[in-house]
């Protein structure tokens, strides 16, 4: 891709900008918001812009800028894409209008600065040091930008926003009971607009069919097939259909068992996750819509179970946007090698090594992916198999340590008892009562 100009935006309060309302662009555009709110209208399709957001402009569209009581300050970036089969590798979004909220992100701030200074130096060596820093910003952009903002409170009682990850989602529901409350097939006909809607239950809506904008008093939201938006109970919401088609849609409504747990009071406000057109995806939402009204004791258990299998297939289909599949693949791979080879010495060398990456790579996504470190994987693994030989079995201590990968009984004990809390002796009496004290020579504390 080429840059064609990066400008700092300035515009005052209340301004309205008119170079694109009837001529369309010539130029694919990045707008970052730093300062100020405005809103963009882009062929019809509105924007909320606030600092911390972005919105992408496709070639060849016809745009407005609104600027709210106070001054918007931004940073547009103007480019074209390349040309053959490789113009948009890794940047499968560019060819449409689209927005993200990365957030208020220090580092990216930082290098958008430089990005604008650089910009301004006549030095030819400054373009490949240009694209260069474009890539890393786009590439911190949509790391960054995994969710949309929630609210940490319900829209009505004035909580601020934060960021919300694939993984702390998947922790909650994991951790937290929960029910099923109903699922609903529902749809909007064009011309049609569901009003300022205070929600019952909190849910997740999943498109089908169409597109419309869902508004919250502190966030807005452009949903299409491969999108789904959630929403706290509580909360108040407007959706407007889009265009000239229907806007069909799942709602699965949930509310968790106990009131004021922990985890609970952690559940997500308002966001969006886009994890695609995802066939397998919509199967399931079908299979819970019809499940959902059969009669029968099983079917609460059934409804949940499917539930899970949604978020599930949400979750990894988000990753999979986010990582690539070869990446997600390959600390599949890596987590296979160590349920197989963790009796054997592991580093974390050798398990980059195998996968193909640099050891900063691998253990950013093992780590983004599995929640731990590889080596802290690795350690977890082996006490959990050591426990398990404890709990079956009356071997010594020191050729227990040897099979899961520790020369050392005395180590072995120092590490099981900094992750259990007990040395291998006291685990294997609470296991074995009638155990007794093992005299030979190799059981050690």
């Amino acid at each position: 891709m080429t840059i064609y100009g990066v400008h700092l935006l300035v515009l005052q309060a209340g301004a309205v900008t008119k170079e694109h309302k009837e001529r369309p662009t010539r130029h694919c555009g990045l707008l970052f918001a730093l300062r100020g709110r405005a809103g963009i209208r882009i062929d019809g399709a509105f924007y909320g812009m606030k600092p911390g957001k972005m919105v992408h402009c496709a070639y060849g569209k016809k745009l407005e800028i609104e600027v709210g009581e106070e001054e918007f300050e931004g940073l547009l970036i103007q480019y074209l894409p390349g040309q053959g089969e490789e113009a948009l590798a890794g940047l499968r979004h560019m060819p449409r209008s689209f927005e993200l909220e990365p957030g208020a992100d220090e580092e990216l701030f930082e290098q958008l600065r430089k990005l604008c200074l650089l910009s301004r130096q006549s030095v030819p060596a400054s373009a490949s040091k240009l694209g260069e820093l474009q890539r890393r910003i786009l590439g911190l952009t949509f790391r960054l930008s995994r969710l949309e903002p929630k609210a940490a409170a319900g829209a009505d009682d004035g909580g601020g926003t934060a960021d919300v990850a694939v993984d702390a989602l998947a922790d909650l529901f994991n951790k937290t009971a929960f029910v099923v409350e109903d699922v609903m097939r529902l749809s909007i006909l064009p011309g049609q607009r569901l009003e300022r809607y205070r929600l019952p239950k909190s849910g997740f809506l999943f498109v089908v069919r169409g597109e419309a904008r869902m508004s919250f008093r502190d966030g807005d939201y452009r949903l299409e097939p491969g999108a789904l938006c959630h929403g706290s109970e509580g909360q108040r919401m407007t959706l407007v259909p889009v265009g000239a088609e229907s806007f069909e849609y799942y709602v699965v409504h949930y509310r968790f068992c106990e009131e004021g747990n922990a985890a609970a009071d952690g559940t997500p406000g308002h966001f969006t996750l886009r994890p695609g057109p995802q066939p397998r995806l919509l199967e399931l939402l079908e299979r819970l819509h019809h499940t959902a009204v059969m009669p029968g004791k099983l079917t609460s258990f059934r409804k949940k179970e499917l539930f899970l299998s949604v978020l599930g297939e949400t979750f990894a289909a988000c990753q999979s946007v986010r990582f690539g599949p070869g990446q997600l693949e390959a600390v599949e791979r890596a987590v296979g090698y160590i349920h197989v080879h963790y009796a054997e010495p592991l580093t974390l060398e050798e398990l980059a090594r195998l996968q193909g990456m640099s050891v900063r790579q691998f253990s950013y996504l093992f780590h983004k992916n599995i929640g731990i470190r590889p080596i802290d994987y690795v350690i977890q693994y082996r006490i959990g198999r050591a426990r398990e030989i404890l709990a079956m079995s009356r071997t010594p201590i020191g050729e227990i340590a040897a099979m899961v990968g520790y020369d050392d009984p005395q180590y072995f004990s120092r590490v099981f008892r900094r992750h259990t809390g007990l040395s291998p002796r006291e685990a294997r009496m609470l296991t074995q009562p009638n155990a007794g004290v093992d005299n030979h020579p190799s059981f050690l504390e």
